[in-house]
């Protein structure tokens, strides 16, 4: 099977006149509420978004010295933990949402991790091919369309390492209470089923794509791997 590879020219980051643009996206961005973002996942999560972080970042295998990119980092719930195992300098979060950039990057400082958060989106990332060890993303794919992530798949491909892996986290309806109430809210959020996230994933170039367990019912962990 022949594979997409997306060799692109690599975008730098704007800092014209101390002010980022926001990238363009299909997906669906977080703006203005990105300061209640973290409040509203601990409410939607009944309390339990510390452990989904913590389940995530474990799931994804990090170890000291690994290259991370977090896809769609959002406040940087699990860049900033992938930072503490895999070293200062070693992270790397992107979002296209300015505001949901900003509340990472006082985060990070607050805690005084270094992480480096940039405004990016899945549809082009601006890294050098072969970049990173793992690639992580949470609770985004609900926010893309079809098309958009597929590219964006291909994408995330092309930045990893030969044998490097890439963790998506995502919800499931109808497996739990939070999964209904998130099935109930379907028009807003486009919940993907496994089997259309395993065969864009395969179909992308990537293989052992794997459904890992899950401690939380209404949460999905898939990993899949670059060829070596």
């Amino acid at each position: 099977m022949s594979c997409p590879t997306n060799r692109r020219r690599v975008p730098m980051p704007n800092h014209s006149a101390g002010v980022e643009q926001a990238p363009k996206t299909e997906g669906r961005t977080i703006r203005w509420w990105a300061r209640f973002y973290d409040t509203a996942s601990w409410l939607m999560s009944f309390g339990q978004d510390a452990r989904t972080n913590r389940e995530i970042v474990a799931r994804a295998g990090i170890k000291p010295g690994d290259r991370v990119l977090d896809v769609g980092c959002g406040t940087g719930a699990q860049a900033i933990p992938s930072a503490m195992i895999a070293g200062a300098g070693n992270v790397t979060g992107i979002d296209p949402s300015p505001e949901m950039i900003d509340v990472a990057r006082r985060k990070a400082a607050k805690k005084r991790v270094e992480v480096d958060f940039r405004l990016a989106a899945i549809e082009e990332l601006p890294f050098e091919d072969a970049s990173f060890d793992v690639v992580l993303s949470s609770f985004m794919l609900h926010h893309l369309p079809e098309d958009v992530t597929r590219a964006g798949f291909a994408q995330i491909r092309r930045v990893l390492k030969p044998g490097g892996r890439f963790l998506a986290a995502d919800l499931v309806s109808g497996r739990s209470l939070v999964g209904r109430v998130i099935g109930f809210f379907g028009h807003a959020h486009k919940l993907k089923s496994l089997d259309a996230i395993k065969a864009a994933l395969s179909e992308t170039g990537f293989e052992a794509v794997e459904e890992l367990p899950s401690s939380q019912g209404h949460l999905f962990f898939l990993i899949a791997k670059k060829p070596a």
